[in-house]
């Protein structure tokens, strides 16, 4: 990023992002940390910036709930922690209150990710736009959704359906897949009595995935191969390309629909917001994927606003919890186009 951007602001400087000490002399006198390293280093990182007195923006969890944990302790510092702000989780989240915010009862969420990438050669789902390591992590973990107040668990890749995404995404199959948004939505959008996350994957692509799964390929269990102890996973993750070498060789779109259903005054009504980007023209604009831009750019956009004073909330909160109309305005500067369809539907039983 330094050689790239020619700016002496940009400086890049090493850390063991498990070793506090060493990131707390890093940030020492920053005003944000912003983590987008794997969310198993969450909670060393927000020790460490506690400790530094910065505050804290990731994009991904483990465990929220845990992550949560640590909001009297950054709000007794004065600090202010945003986990859980990329792309989805992140705007997803950010869609959902705003449209949560239109209605007077809200029935149902659902998130649906139309990642259609296509790579050169490769199929784009066995070629993730992101972590390798957590997007297989993502699809092989029991599903969750949430319904009349509690949590329904569902066996990994199941609950398909087609969905009909904005043009030009058009109709698709979609999973259900583990995801954050579902375990905070309904802590920070009161009475919401249905939550569900659901990604498209090509059906051929999931039956290439199980196969992997049962012979062993998705294993972090080390094995012994001529005479050294491999991990399996590690393998697969090794001969798949990394995302940063994949910028203008990607096709298709990255984008998010959110779909949330409820009351507004006696009507039923259905509020559709969604972003849609090329991989085409976010890498002619900004030289990377659209995923890239749609996940990087939000933890930025934030970290300016917390910069600004933009965001005075103190401890430690997922992104529905913050006003969203600044924040949306905010995203738009910087090329998100965010759209909402508002329609009348008929009365849902869940």
């Amino acid at each position: 990023m330094a050689l790239e951007t020619g700016r002496r602001k940009v400086i890049p400087r090493r850390a063991n992002a498990s070793n506090i000490e060493q990131v707390v002399k890093l940030i020492k006198n920053s005003d944000v940390l912003i983590n987008a390293t794997l969310p198993r280093f969450n909670i060393q990182l927000m020790k460490a910036s506690l400790k530094a007195g910065t505050h804290y923006i990731d994009l991904a969890s483990d465990d929220p709930d845990q992550q949560l944990k640590f909001h009297e302790a950054f709000k007794k510092e004065g600090l202010t922690g945003i986990i859980c702000m990329g792309e989805d989780p992140g705007l997803s989240n950010i869609f959902a209150r705003y449209a949560a915010d239109q209605l007077t009862k809200v029935e149902s969420i659902k998130i649906r990710d139309c990642e259609s990438s296509i790579v050169k050669g490769m199929r784009g789902h066995l070629t993730p736009l992101f972590s390798k390591e957590v997007y297989f992590a993502e699809l092989f973990e029991a599903a969750y959704i949430y319904q009349n107040g509690k949590f329904k668990k569902l066996p990994p890749l199941s609950g398909y359906e087609e969905y009909e995404f904005p043009q030009p995404i058009n109709r698709l199959p979609v999973y259900a897949v583990s995801h954050e948004e579902v375990f905070t939505i309904p802590k920070y959008i009161k009475n919401v009595r249905y939550v569900d996350f659901k990604l498209f994957i090509p059906k051929d692509v999931v039956q290439i995935l199980r196969v992997l799964k049962v012979i062993g390929l998705l294993s972090r269990k080390k094995v012994r191969v001529d005479g050294q102890r491999v991990s399996p996973a590690k393998v697969l993750y090794a001969v798949l390309p990394n995302p940063e070498e994949l910028a203008g060789k990607v096709s298709g779109y990255a984008g998010i629909a959110v779909e949330v259903k409820g009351k507004k005054g006696r009507k039923h009504v259905k509020y559709t917001i969604y972003t849609l980007m090329s991989h085409e023209e976010a890498y002619e604009e900004f030289d990377t994927t659209a995923t890239s831009y749609l996940t990087g750019t939000p933890p930025a956009v934030l970290a300016i606003m917390l910069g600004e004073e933009e965001i005075k909330a103190r401890g430690v909160y997922p992104p529905e919890y913050l006003s969203p109309t600044p924040i949306l305005q905010n995203l738009g500067e910087y090329d998100i186009r965010i759209h909402s369809v508002v329609t009348e539907e008929e009365p849902i039983h869940l």
